[in-house]
């Protein structure tokens, strides 16, 4: 699959059956600004310097919403942390899933229906490419089981779902989940991860689950 980070975080929450994500709403949105903002890290359009994060270009020739996020921050007055960025587009994650989910329509992974609720337009998103999301999972098994050599991609997808709380798409067995917990909070902790470029998944990962944490807080008052 030639996917970026962002579309493998989606194919990944995806249900494989119904028109629906398998983890919260909340995981969602802030898991995709994490996703895409590793995307333009990899891209080399942005960089995180003394904590904060830092345009090293103003275009992007990833997609549209990548493009869009880029000049958001390109244009702000600001520099600011990973964390507060991840917090000032969260209000802006709907049209970047919707110009994201357009490009796996395209690319045949996902078909999308328009649907209307009081007025209000939503789109629902059916994987047809199954298999795709098979084999991401399956790798991503294979790195936990066997404890491979992770590329930045496999850190990236595995410092997603172990902010996103989306340990339970890799397995339906508790056992085999609480297995690879341990395994993944090991491999998140080692030399390999926290050291060099895959520093920018660390400081993506710390700043999604302060959103999070933001999140949950809020919405038990």
């Amino acid at each position: 699959m030639n996917l970026n980070i962002s579309e493998q975080f989606l194919i990944l929450a995806m249900h494989p059956e119904k028109p629906r994500y398998l983890v919260s709403g909340p995981s969602i949105h802030a898991g995709l600004i994490g996703a895409m903002l590793i995307d333009l890290s990899i891209e080399e359009k942005i960089l995180i310097e003394n904590g904060r994060l830092k345009c090293k270009s103003s275009t992007s020739k990833l997609s549209e919403a990548h493009q869009r996020m880029l000049t958001f921050i390109h244009d702000s007055s600001k520099e600011r942390s990973v964390k507060l960025w991840i917090r000032k587009m969260s209000g802006r994650t709907g049209t970047y899933r919707k110009l994201m989910l357009e490009i796996l329509q395209h690319k045949g992974i996902i078909r999308l229906e328009k649907k209307r609720f009081l007025f209000v337009p939503y789109l629902k998103a059916y994987l047809i490419k199954k298999n795709d999301r098979i084999k991401l999972i399956n790798a991503i098994r294979d790195t936990l089981i066997y404890t491979k050599k992770t590329d930045l991609e496999m850190a990236s997808l595995l410092g997603l779902i172990q902010a996103c709380q989306m340990i339970r798409i890799l397995s339906k067995e508790s056992s085999e989940r609480k297995h690879f917990k341990i395994k993944l909070d090991q491999i998140m902790k080692s030399d390999e991860i926290a050291s060099g470029v895959n520093i920018v998944v660390r400081e993506m990962q710390a700043a999604i689950l302060a959103s999070l944490v933001v999140t949950t807080v809020a919405a038990s008052h």
